[in-house]
């Protein structure tokens, strides 16, 4: 199998995260041109409330240290790029993919979706980094991994 471009691993991210909102009943649409900031808006049925999401997408996030007993130091990461120190407000969220590898037929795994508030990504790049990245502690995993309550319960 093909390495899969870099171009292609973000749009399955994207694809992903608007297939799980219309499914959960949510009209949701992908911006066009591919907008350096927003790449969903997620609305209510009324049409009186918006969520803007952007969407990282890795295709192996998940990084394991196993000499580390702990697990403490166990984490997933995305690059975020500088922007996302300014990219911050009640109703934009964060929506990070990380695709699990590459699917066979014989392994077809379903992506992991983190949801963050942006004040939450804002707030952990407002340091001095080399590299924009977001991490995701193995032990603050619960509190991101698979909850579109985050968004859903914005657009009630």
């Amino acid at each position: 199998m093909p390495k899969r471009a870099t171009t292609l691993t973000g749009a399955a991210g994207e694809h992903y995260v608007a297939y799980k909102l219309s499914a959960l009943g949510y009209p949701t649409a992908m911006t066009r041109g591919g907008s350096p900031v927003i790449d969903l808006m997620v609305g209510d049925l009324s049409g009186s409330n918006t969520i803007s999401i952007q969407v990282k997408t890795s295709n192996s996030a998940k990084r394991n240290y196993k000499r580390d007993k702990n697990k403490h130091k166990n984490h997933w990461e995305w690059d975020v790029g500088a922007k996302g120190k300014k990219l911050k407000g009640d109703s934009i969220f964060y929506a990070f993919v990380n695709l699990k590898g590459t699917p066979t037929k014989d392994k077809n795994p379903h992506p992991e979706v983190f949801i963050v508030p942006s004040s939450d990504v804002s707030k952990f790049l407002d340091r001095p980094m080399s590299r924009y990245m977001f991490w995701i502690k193995e032990t603050d995993k619960d509190k991101y991994l698979e909850v579109w309550h985050h968004i859903t319960d914005k657009l009630v």
